[in-house]
Parts: structure tokens; C-alpha cells; sequence
């Protein structure tokens, strides 16, 4: 039986508010076929439990030739690197090592795991802060090792010694603190990296290790979206390609990372109008869509809005190839207007690229049940999930990204949208899956299932925790075979 319960509040603020406040998650075709008939999705949940991970990794395909047709686009030569901290699944990274596509990893078991997977050491990198044990077994399968400080540098040499090695290592040098004198460039901090002043001093190291190591050029990775500071960053590195040609260095490689954004909605418009209405609710000329008045780095000043609105920007017509595209198109003035496409060609670099988030796209979705539905102390409605805020966000950033709800006994009718709040399943005040009010054509019942769209880059795995003794959610790769859907444990996964 539908479950009734007070919907006045909510319902009008709908209605006041005198707009469609949703945000239309961007589906995959084949997941939407796979959806279209939601008992799969029942029993699944009903035999391995509630949150649950599906993955779609067959998918990745056509994101990771996305990619290198750029690379043919620009004439470049290229690598696309997954980088493995985005998602742990074993369906995933066993796809992609039929691909034309290699692995980067930064833990000793990201590392394992690529090996257990079918990549070989010759297609995988190193990079982030590395022990011993993780520097050791990268040694020991002759893996690209992105050298993130002089520290590392020296302890690849001594593991060198001490394990017996006779091939030379191939290293990237990760760089940072990037400058330019001639654009407005604020020189971030960075925790990763050797900074330029420290080159010189790892160019004599490498010099002394000659036979040891093999300086394959640059790498580094920027904690930002600007095309401009990417730009500086191209630039610099191109410079110091030049002095390590003077050293009787021969580097062909400039590795970008990564960063390349998703573009999560089918709407800019809808983005627009919940963005702005989120600002007026902040203000107080809007009704209010926040939980306990949850303001997103934004408040309210003498009347004017303040801060800055900290999200990602959930919907952006250049993400992708189509953001590296923008970055290789990208013309510097002070070197006769050539692109970053033309420098790299010019100079014969090979350019590698890490992505994360874009590269997983569309490849998975979280699921979860619900428990209940009730109103909180304050009148808003709650509805229950039978997962955990962890087990869908990455790291405490919010997801404005509408769920699914698979109604079990969908209404005919097409009532004012209610607004709920999603909350999670531990016994924490802080638990809410959504910190910002859904808008639903009709509210769910116990046990309908709602699904998370587009999770697998980050939001799935990168904050998932145990907490309370609740479960982090299973895994489970599907595939798509004619018009049928076969499903195995994600472990169990198999390309045959």
C-alpha cells in the first residue's frame, strides 16, 4: 500500500517557488535499457543487499578511443593512463587491459592489483607518495616510476642496489611550482612534486645514475580546471625540455595528469535555475533547500551573497576529450601563437594523460532501498535509504545530481513535485545522502529502489567505509549479450 504522509510543507514551497527544480541526470543508453525493467535491480539488491554497486564495463571502450582519436586528431602520439584511485573495481581494470590503454597506480595495492588484472609492468605507472614496498615491487616489474621528490629519487637508487637490479628504471620527474611573468598566474602551493628551483639538483642526480635510470621528461598534475594554468604548466616543462637536452638528457614524454571534468546533466538550464535558487535560499528571498541551512561555502552579508559556492560544476558543455582538446588548441602569444598540439608535435613529446572521473564515466551506478519515509523535528520530508552518505560522495563534496526513484507502483497522475531530503542509515545527525532537497513527482514507498547515476568515477568507492559495522556496498559487473543482461560478482568477472 502507498504510504500517506504530510506533504503540505514541502509541497508548497514547490509551488511558491514557482519552478521545476530538478536536476536530470545524463544516462548511458544501455543502462537505461538495463533500468527499464527494475526487477533486475530488485533482486540483485534482494540476494547481495542495500547499498549495491553495478558496473557497466563494457562501456569504457568507447571513452578510452575517445581519447586516443583526440591523440590522431592532433597528430599526437599518446597514452591514456586509468587512474586506478578513481574506482577500485575488478571488472573495470580487467577491460581495460584489452584496451588500448595502460594503468596508474598510487598504492602498493593498486599496483597489485593492475598485475593480478593482465596488465604488465611495461604498461603501467607509478605515481603519488610511494614507500619502500611500493617503490620495490614497481622496481621489480620494470614500472615507470613518476618521481615525486628527491627523497624518492635517492631511495630508488639504494632499493636498486640492495634487490640487484640490471635494467635501467625508466623515471618521469613530477614538477611543480610553475611560473610566468607575462599572464595573471597565482602560483598555487602543492604538496606533490619536485619544484623547479630543486631540478637542477635531481638532473646531477640522474646524471650520476646514468646507467641506472632512464629519464623518460615531465610530469605533473594540477589541482584545477583553468586552461590557463595548464597552459603555464605546458609552457614551462616545454622550457625545460630544452635544458635537459643541454644536460645530454634525451626525455620524450610530458605527462598532463589528469582533470578533464564530466559533464553529469542533461540540462544547463536546470543547473542554472537550482544554482540560482540555492543562492536565493541562502540570501532568504527563496524558500529554503538546504538541511539545517547548509550553505555550500556561500552566506549572506548586509543583504549580499558572500563566498563561493563549493561544487563541482555538474554541468559543462566542454568535458572530456572535448577539455583536452580545448588545452591542445590552447595558442601561446609569446611563442608565435603556436598550440599546445603544435609544441608537443614540434619537439617529437609523447603526451600521457591520467584520467580519473572521465574516463569511468557512464560505466556505473549505485543503488540502494528504502527503509521509510517520516517528517524531521522541523516538518521536512525524510526518505530513508538503506546505505550511508559515504557511500556515494567523494570525500564531502555534494552531488547535485537528481537519483532515480524506481516506484514500484508509479501514480498516474502528475501531482505538484514534493520535495525530500535523502538521508542515510547510521545513527549520525551528519547522515544526509543529499545536504540539498530533491524535488520528486511522487514520493517512493518502502522498498522501492532509488539509483545514483554515473557514480563509478570517485563517488562509489573513494569514501566508502564500514562505519557502524554497516556494509560498504558489493559489487556487481554486468553485460549486455543481444537483448539480455548477464550479471557476475564484480570479482568474478571474466572478458570471455
Amino acid at each position: 500500500m502507498p504510504v500517506t504522509l504530510d506533504t503540505d510543507n514541502a509541497t508548497k514551497e514547490s509551488k511558491t517557488g514557482n519552478r521545476s527544480l530538478t536536476l536530470t541526470p545524463k544516462v548511458h543508453p544501455v543502462i537505461k535499457e538495463y533500468l527499464a525493467d527494475p526487477t533486475r535491480l530488485e533482486e540483485l539488491v534482494k540476494g547481495l543487499g542495500s547499498p549495491l554497486n553495478v558496473m557497466f564495463p563494457e562501456l569504457i571502450h568507447d571513452n578510452v578511443e575517445s581519447f586516443n582519436d583526440l591523440f590522431k586528431k592532433h597528430q599526437l602520439r599518446g597514452r591514456v593512463f586509468f587512474a586506478h584511485k578513481t574506482n577500485s573495481s575488478s571488472s573495470l581494470v580487467r577491460q581495460l587491459a584489452q584496451e588500448n590503454a595502460f594503468l596508474d597506480v598510487s598504492s602498493l595495492n593498486e599496483l597489485r592489483h593492475g598485475l593480478s588484472s593482465g596488465f604488465t609492468g611495461d604498461r603501467i605507472e607509478a605515481t603519488g607518495p610511494k614507500n619502500r614496498e611500493f617503490l620495490t615491487l614497481a622496481l621489480q616489474h620494470g614500472i615507470t616510476i613518476s618521481i615525486d621528490s628527491l627523497w624518492e629519487l635517492r631511495q630508488v637508487l639504494e632499493i636498486r642496489q640492495i634487490i640487484k637490479l640490471q635494467k635501467p628504471t625508466k623515471i618521469l620527474v613530477r614538477l611543480s611550482g610553475f611560473h610566468a611573468d607575462h599572464s595573471r598566474f597565482l602560483n598555487k602551493g602543492s604538496r606533490f612534486g619536485i619544484t623547479i628551483k630543486e631540478l637542477e639538483e635531481a638532473f646531477d642526480i640522474i646524471e650520476d645514475a646514468e646507467d641506472e635510470l632512464s629519464f623518460q621528461g615531465f610530469a605533473f598534475h594540477l589541482d584545477t580546471v583553468s586552461i590557463t594554468e595548464r597552459a603555464v604548466a605546458i609552457e614551462n616543462c616545454i622550457e625545460l625540455f630544452e635544458d635537459a637536452l643541454s644536460r645530454g638528457f634525451e626525455p620524450r614524454v610530458l605527462c598532463i595528469g589528469g582533470g578533464f571534468k564530466v559533464n553529469y546533466l542533461e540540462s544547463e538550464d536546470e543547473w542554472n535555475e537550482y544554482t540560482s535558487a540555492l543562492k536565493e535560499s541562502v540570501l532568504g528571498t527563496g524558500n529554503s533547500l538546504t538541511w539545517q541551512g547548509n550553505a555550500f561555502g556561500m552566506y549572506q552579508e548586509q543583504g549580499k551573497l558572500r563566498g563561493n559556492f563549493n561544487s563541482y560544476n555538474y554541468y559543462d558543455g566542454t568535458s572530456g576529450p572535448d577539455f583536452l582538446d580545448e588545452i591542445l588548441s590552447h595558442q601561446f602569444p609569446n611563442l608565435s601563437d603556436k598550440t599546445a598540439a603544435s609544441l608537443l608535435r614540434d619537439n617529437m613529446i609523447e603526451l600521457w594523460i591520467e584520467p580519473g572521473r572521465s574516463l569511468v564515466t557512464q560505466t556505473g551506478i549505485t543503488v540502494a532501498s528504502v527503509n521509510n519515509l517520516r517528517p524531521s523535528s522541523t516538518g521536512d520530508q525524510l526518505v530513508n535509504l538503506n546505505m550511508k552518505r559515504q557511500d556515494v560522495t567523494f570525500l564531502d563534496q555534494e552531488i547535485f545530481v537528481d537519483p532515480l526513484v524506481l516506484n514500484r507502483n508509479p501514480s498516474d497522475a502528475a501531482p505538484e513535485k514534493v520535495g525530500v531530503f535523502f538521508a542515510g542509515n547510521l545513527c549520525l545527525e551528519s547522515d544526509l545522502v543529499y545536504r540539498h532537497k530533491t524535488f520528486l513527482p511522487q514520493l517512493p514507498e518502502p522498498g522501492d529502489t532509488v539509483v545514483f547515476v554515473n557514480t563509478a568515477g570517485y563517488f562509489m568507492d573513494f569514501s566508502a567505509s564500514n562505519s557502524m559495522m554497516e556494509p560498504i556496498a558489493r559489487k556487481v559487473a554486468v553485460k549486455q549479450k543481444g537483448n539480455k543482461f548477464e550479471w557476475t560478482l564484480d570479482e568474478e568477472f571474466s572478458i570471455l
